[in-house]
């Protein structure tokens, strides 16, 4: 296991970046967190990493509770 603490929006989507570089077909990675704690985020700086348009990423919690 592997823990990062961040304290910026910013900071959380650059470990997501970095993360994405080390990883190769078939890892898992697994987020686990309150709402707001930045697993959306992290999956925006992943996508970017991976190559993916990071604007596509949205909070799957959002979409559920949006009205």
């Amino acid at each position: 296991m592997i823990e990062f603490i961040t304290h910026t929006e910013a900071e959380t989507e650059h470990v997501g970046k970095q993360l994405a570089h080390g990883l190769v077909a078939g890892d898992v990675v697994l987020l686990s967190g309150p709402l707001g704690a930045g697993k959306t985020a992290f999956t925006r700086g992943l996508a970017a990493g991976l190559g993916c348009d990071p604007s596509a990423v949205s909070s799957p919690t959002f979409t559920l509770i949006q009205e």
